[in-house]
């Protein structure tokens, strides 16, 4: 399985200088405002860099560059990053570099991927993927796909997504009709939940089946989803109540803790050839009943055997239900996030007494207010 194994991050936002090492499993702690939703942030950038949005809607909406660049442009005028991926054949590194420049937008001044052979003798030369400043990376070039390592190095972060469910609105697009050839794969909002169910019933029975009864499980009244595509508008999220097979129920008729679970239990049982190659989920355990979150941890450690996962979480008895190798703590000093890397042979001794989420509270871990 192809893997991302590190991240180096300057100037990013919280993150003035840091060095983060990724395993199978990644679950962060800390703080409001450590810094956990910038790393996720960080990730969010370059899936809209893939797609020439990076000046917009990226940095329309969360910039400008000045909320971007760690403590502005006076302090960081530049963000430079380095990522390391490994597969069976060697180890590719892309970097990049993002100037301030006119207009308080930012620029990629240099940008470059290197793929080194496992058996090689020499280090590998740099392919540049920019010639000259670019308001876009040049993996969204077209060029990009002749080269081996540009087309893996793209691939690979196409499929690293940031989810978030919060949107369970009124108006989400969970809640509307979904045209029933947009269900390959669930979107960052879940906006094509219907969908993505609707070609699980008919391409992957027994996934779909999956879903169904670990959704049954947590949800004690849901009983099906009936899935009938409606012609041009597509398919809704119909379901019915146990016991009450004649009745069929609408999206509206769900709170917000019920469809946030819907979308979280579908996307973690997707079939493995479907699942990204990194999951990215902020705070997964939200609005979450505590018997659910053994349930939604569970999926999280069984779907970490196909691909990466990363997610940050509040609550304290959430981290239980991981291993102290999982946790990576986050903490802010002097404006600054760190990132930290717990082991279970560090905190041996601690964790024959007390749980992680104990060690926590007692501030044992750090990552406490």
């Amino acid at each position: 399985m192809d893997k991302l194994t590190n991240l180096h991050v300057k100037g990013f936002r919280s993150i003035k200088d840091a060095s983060i090492e990724f395993r199978a499993l990644n679950v962060m702690i800390g703080a409001n405002g450590a810094g956990k939703s910038n790393l996720i942030d960080f990730f969010r950038m370059l899936n809209y860099s893939l797609t020439r949005g990076f000046q917009d809607p990226y940095l329309r909406e969360r910039g400008p560059a000045s909320s971007v660049l760690h403590f502005g442009p006076k302090e960081t005028g530049v963000i430079r990053s380095e990522l390391t991926f490994s597969s069976e054949a060697g180890s590719s590194v892309y970097r990049f570099t993002l100037a301030d420049s006119e207009g308080d937008r930012l620029t990629f001044t240099k940008e470059e991927v290197v793929f080194q052979h496992d058996k090689a003798e020499k280090p590998a030369s740099a392919i540049p993927l920019i010639q000259h400043p670019s308001d876009n990376s040049g993996l969204c070039e077209l060029w990009a796909e002749n080269d081996k390592t540009a087309r893996f190095t793209k691939g690979f972060l196409q499929r690293c997504r940031v989810y978030q469910f919060h949107d369970t609105s009124i108006t989400s697009h969970m809640r509307d009709y979904t045209p029933v050839d947009q269900g390959n794969y669930l979107r960052a909002d879940a906006g094509n939940l219907s969908a993505v169910l609707f070609e699980l019933r008919n391409e992957y029975p027994q996934d779909y089946m999956a879903v169904v009864r670990t959704l049954q499980s947590v949800l004690p009244w849901f009983g099906e989803f009936v899935l009938n595509e409606d012609g041009r508008r597509g398919v809704l999220l119909r379901w019915r109540m146990q016991g009450r097979a004649e009745y069929e129920m609408g999206p509206s008729q769900l709170s917000d803790g019920s469809l946030r679970i819907m979308a979280l239990v579908s996307l973690l049982l997707s079939p493995p050839d479907r699942l990204p190659s990194v999951i990215i989920i902020d705070e997964p355990e939200l609005g979450l009943h505590p018997s659910a979150e053994r349930v939604v941890a569970g999926l999280i450690r069984n779907a970490s055997r196909h691909c990466q996962i990363i997610i940050s979480t509040q609550s304290a008895g959430f981290i239980d239900h991981f291993d102290a190798d999982d946790i990576v703590v986050v903490e802010n000093l002097d404006g600054a996030s760190q990132f930290v890397r717990q082991s279970r042979e560090s905190l041996k001794s601690w964790l024959d007494r007390y749980t992680l989420s104990q060690l926590w509270n007692k501030d044992v871990l750090g990552g406490r207010p």
